[in-house]
């Protein structure tokens, strides 16, 4: 059982017939997403999403949950829920399902989109992947789950109706409530939550991200209007970056394009797998003659092209990072060219982003972005749509998810100004363990949790110790110094020899020859006898060193001193 994990005193004693709640990532960041539901003998997860590094995370590539309270349980895991196909939702199934070994659950876009990524890895005879379509629903033995569409900016998101013995807890996924959406057959059930709230809903998850923004968030139908003016002004090429998850987007950008005769092109692996993913299904419907290779694009006008590709939040090496440092092998930009930019700036982006813009402006591309142009609406819902939700729903008790602490923070005292008790709210965090049972909302305490770092085919290899030196090395650089020492007499027969890395420029000459005479100094100091004493050589080395830098420099280098035993 779970609460067997506690780290801390349990404040008070679970309840058999209580449902315990332990989130593993989501909660107090924006990304990782995974919660745990457990009653009696059965548990079932939902979600399984990574996060992208924070700047501090030096080389790490990517950053998944925690698992190891799951794995003390995992005979008791019976179904990995995913409620879409966004990285932060089922980026970490290729690390954490070869662990656990569960069936899977998710509609046929995120099934497929899983499959892909489990291919990729080599993984995907791995375990049991289980398409529900939006409307229909699956049982363990204590709980049953019921798929309710909401609309997203991917397709095929999904909220989820859990009953179980403790009672009905909604999660909503995430979600926005758009009336006029761009998939006339995908909406956000609302009758389906009002049934729910009439049924008696006991416990609400909901999505937190936009809490702060009032009001409701536009309408896909609104972005695709605008881009009908953008693209019919555009004088020549239009290039325009987006999610490639966005494929409800990407489908009304061809149409478009159809629509004003442009030859559409495809620039980046994600957009090509993703596009390629959403025809298999059937999903994305693509008119004879429109979509060409980028490498035929020299052949056509340039007014006469659009090109969808990735880049919007300014990555290295993506297709739009390329084009705008003229490193691309198909496109460089010219004066007429639109470069639009269709999604939202992530926080902690803004600099590379902006650096993009730079770069794009500089070679005369007219830039449209969003506040500038109606280029993006969000796929989370606002302020008023979240209001709207707590009142169809009507829960007894309510626990914020899918945001930083102050977005939980102020969605739990917006469902307080909706009517629900203040004393039915709680404010988790992840490895906090949570039981709903006929007392309400209890906290228990903390459980083994936190976040595993990804480096290269490293998976948690990488520790804040590791992060730290790296850190330590960006800022102050390091020192290697090389002796030479005679393993029998302590006679100093090479060096020392000083390399330094990210310290000072090469040819500082006067600093290295500085520390050089120090070192030699310094091993001089010591009687040969004990020069032998390789642990003590390096001691009084990096002593000396480290003090002189400081000094000298003001900087605090990594000294490395290598003994070499002659």
């Amino acid at each position: 059982m779970l609460t067997e994990q506690l780290t801390d005193n349990l404040t008070v004693p679970n309840d058999p017939d209580g449902l315990r709640l332990l989130p593993l990532g989501g909660l107090g960041e924006i990304g990782m997403n995974l919660m745990a539901l457990e009653y009696g003998d059965e548990i079932i997860v939902i979600d399984c999403g990574l996060m992208f590094p924070e700047p501090y995370m030096l080389g790490v590539d990517i950053v998944i949950p925690d698992i190891s309270a799951l794995l003390r349980e995992r005979k008791k895991i019976k179904a990995l829920i995913l409620t879409h196909g966004h990285e932060d939702h089922i980026g970490a199934l290729p690390y954490i399902l070869p662990r656990l070994e569960v069936p899977v659950y998710g509609t046929e876009l995120t099934i497929a989109m899983v499959r892909r990524r489990l291919e990729e890895h080599e993984l995907d005879q791995l375990c049991e992947l289980n398409v529900i379509n939006p409307g229909e629903s699956f049982s363990t033995g204590n709980f049953a789950v019921e798929f309710i569409p909401v609309v997203h900016s991917i397709p095929q998101g999904v909220a989820l109706a859990i009953t179980t013995p403790a009672g009905l807890i909604v999660h909503s996924g995430d979600f926005k409530i758009d009336y006029t959406p761009l998939n006339r057959e995908e909406k956000t059930d609302l009758n389906r939550f009002a049934e729910l709230g009439s049924e008696g809903v006991d416990l609400l998850l909901a999505d937190s991200t936009n809490i702060e923004n009032r009001g409701f968030s536009g309408s896909e139908t609104e972005v695709r209007k605008a881009f009908n003016e953008l693209f019919s002004e555009a004088p020549g090429r239009i290039i325009i970056t987006l999610f490639s998850s966005n494929l409800n987007r990407i489908q009304e950008i061809i149409r478009l394009s159809h629509e004003l005769g442009r030859k559409v092109a495809i620039l980046g692996r994600s957009l090509h797998n993703n596009t390629r993913i959403a025809r298999e299904i059937g999903m994305l419907e693509i008119p004879e003659g429109v979509l060409i290779d980028i490498e035929d694009i020299a052949f056509h006008p340039l007014n006469e092209l659009l090109i969808i590709t990735t880049g919007s939040q300014g990555e290295p090496f993506s297709g739009l990072s390329l084009i705008a440092s003229n490193n691309s092998k198909w496109i460089k930009i010219e004066e007429n060219d639109t470069v639009i930019f269709s999604s939202r700036f992530i926080p902690g982006n803004e600099k590379a982003i902006s650096n993009l813009l730079n770069r794009l402006s500089r070679q005369k591309a007219r830039i449209l972005y969003r506040p500038i142009a109606f280029t993006h609406v969000s796929g989370h819902a606002y302020r008023d749509e979240l209001c709207l939700l707590l009142n169809l729903l009507k829960p007894r008790h309510f626990i914020p998810i899918h945001g930083e602490y102050r977005h939980l923070d102020l969605h739990a005292r917006l469902a307080v100004e909706q009517g629900v008790a203040p004393e039915n709210i709680l404010v988790a965090t992840d490895g906090e363990l949570v039981e709903l049972n006929q007392e309400g909302l209890v906290r228990l305490g903390q459980v083994e949790h936190g976040k595993v770092f990804v480096d290269g085919k490293g998976v948690g290899e990488i520790d804040f110790a590791t992060l730290h030196d790296r850190r330590h090395l960006s800022h102050n650089g390091m020192v290697l110094i090389v002796v030479g020492i005679d393993e029998t007499s302590g006679k100093i027969v090479y060096g020392p020899e000083l390399t330094t890395k990210g310290l000072i420029a090469d040819d500082n000459e006067t600093v290295i020859e500085e520390a050089r005479q120090l070192a030699l100094t310094t091993l001089k100091e010591i009687p040969a006898p004990e020069r032998t004493d390789w642990l003590e050589v390096k001691t009084m080395l990096r002593r000396r060193l480290k003090r002189y830098f400081r000094n000298t420099l003001e900087k605090k280098p990594i000294i490395l001193p290598v003994i070499i035993e002659l």
